[in-house]
């Protein structure tokens, strides 16, 4: 799994840049049911529709308003023109959910309304949409996409800020360690409130990694000879 996680990372060359994204988001479990579960039909397949029920209903803890976590892979470049960036994101893409497969994981690219969905969640999460977001109608009316996901209102003060009706701190992290354990990111992610968790990977030409790998090696056999010396 380790070398398929790997051969994910190397798909992607050294002038992209990739952000994995983990979103917790609260939901109204009632709702969330009634949505996206299988009815059972008597038709000797109810079976596999419990299981595929069972297994949506393992991402949603047990209160009646739950959090689901929505994990995300984010991929930006610099082209020339569109149909550069067109042309590769197509080529990418693929190669992603082709890898993620591997990891007996399914990926799927994300329509312009999930998009807009996620920044709607963000800030205005908890609140329920007034009406359901058409933004081709929203362009012929001359109305912008901003007002459907926008907050109303934002507020900055001396040592927080308040959004609608949340407040916020922003923290500045002084110290920063040179090593960080996968199981501090995964006790972040089990929190049962609502959080966005973004991890920047930035490729390294190969070269230069090359490079920096030798480095490494050189300050490590200087170490050891000046141990054994």
């Amino acid at each position: 799994m380790f070398l398929d996680y790997s051969e994910l990372l190397n798909a992607l060359d050294s002038g992209a840049f990739a952000k994995i994204t983990i979103n917790n988001r609260r939901i109204d479990k009632a709702e969330f049911e009634k949505d996206l579960l299988l009815p059972e039909k008597g038709d000797g397949l109810d079976h596999f529709r419990k299981e595929y029920n069972e297994m949506l209903l393992s991402k949603v803890t047990g209160v009646s308003s739950s959090v689901v976590q929505d994990r995300y892979i984010t991929v930006s470049v610099v082209k020339k023109n569109i149909n550069e960036a067109r042309a590769y994101f197509s080529r990418v893409g693929t190669s992603i959910i082709t890898h993620l497969a591997q990891l007996s994981s399914v990926g799927r690219e994300l329509e312009l309304q999930d998009r807009l969905r996620i920044f709607r969640d963000f800030f205005k999460g908890g609140e329920p949409a007034a009406f359901d977001f058409n933004l081709k109608e929203s362009m012929r009316l001359g109305h912008s996409f901003k007002d459907w996901l926008c907050p109303d209102s934002m507020e900055f003060h001396k040592d927080c800020f308040r959004i609608n009706g949340r407040w916020g701190r922003a923290l500045y992290l002084q110290g920063y360690a040179s090593y960080l354990k996968d199981a501090m990111i995964s006790e972040l992610c089990d929190l049962d409130r609502s959080l966005m968790l973004s991890i920047d990977i930035l490729p390294v030409p190969t070269d230069e990694a090359v490079r920096e790998v030798q480095n490494k090696l050189l300050g490590v056999e200087t170490n050891a000879g000046a141990t054994r010396s």
